[in-house]
């Protein structure tokens, strides 16, 4: 992710955006699976300890790429 970019969170977005990423996600999580080779196992566990993390997401226009990054919420 370049540096000079700061990411945002969906609930920075406006309404609209927000519905975009909502439609997206289940081609993003196929994007993901996929670019992991097609297979991914994850235990349960894994997936309900996520409580603890906000996911950031960038999209460079120009590049026409998307960032993501994970960070632990703020407390």
């Amino acid at each position: 992710m370049a540096e000079n970019k700061r990411p945002y969170g969906i609930a920075d977005l406006d309404y609209q955006a927000q519905q975009r990423i909502e439609a997206m996600k289940g081609q993003l999580i196929i994007a993901l699976v996929n670019r992991l080779g097609g297979s991914l196992e994850m235990p349960v566990e894994e997936v309900d300890g996520t409580g603890a993390f906000v996911l950031f997401m960038g999209v460079d226009e120009e590049a026409k790429t998307f960032s993501f990054r994970v960070e632990r919420k703020d407390r």
